[in-house]
């Protein structure tokens, strides 16, 4: 029982440090167009990748509720209901979906740490209900086309996300490794 209760306990607090990593992230930001490359994807990603699918998904749902509550969360110190109704709120609202994906990828092989071609692909395939969301609801915001939509919220940030991807997959494979130290015999 009281193993239970200190398991619960260690996803909670690992759920809030990854919100606070998250939004660090938002504050690690360059601007660009109306979309800004930041760094809260990589520690959204991450989370899934660390605590698995559901305690990675608390996490963003801890970061996006701070920032509905009015914690200056979101890029650029904003926050509030009308920063998710704003032109990047679909990114924000595509970030519940992100740690789903990699928290599954992580999860297949709890034994072994993660390998480079899993992180590659589903870090990868994370990115596909941010920018669904995201560029959806750009679309909607911006009145635009699908051409503009694309050249203006996805393209221009494509060098950056596999940066990003490959960030994601180095550091979860590292924190996995450290993770299963003792079981490969490394101290």
């Amino acid at each position: 029982m009281a193993d239970t209760t200190l398991h619960h306990m260690h996803k909670l607090v690992w759920s809030a440090l990854f919100a606070a990593l998250i939004t660090a992230g938002a504050y690690l930001h360059f601007p660009l167009g109306p979309v800004p490359i930041s760094l809260q994807v990589l520690f959204v990603l991450l989370a899934g990748f660390v605590l698995g699918p559901l305690s990675g998904f608390s996490a963003v749902c801890l970061y996006i509720l701070a920032g509905l509550a009015g914690l200056p969360v979101f890029y650029g110190g904003t926050a509030g209901l009308a920063h998710v109704l704003g032109p990047t709120g679909g990114y924000i609202v595509g970030f519940l979906g992100a740690p789903l994906i990699t928290g599954l990828g992580a999860k297949t092989a709890p034994s072994a740490p993660l390998s480079w071609p899993r992180g590659i692909a589903f870090a990868a395939l994370a990115y596909a209900p941010i920018y669904l969301a995201g560029l959806t609801w750009l679309k909607i915001s911006l009145a635009a086309g699908w051409l503009k939509v694309f050249s203006i919220g996805m393209l221009p940030f494509l060098p950056s996300d596999a940066l990003q991807i490959l960030a994601c997959a180095a550091a979860a494979r590292f924190m996995q490794q450290q993770r299963l130290a003792p079981a490969y015999g490394r101290a």
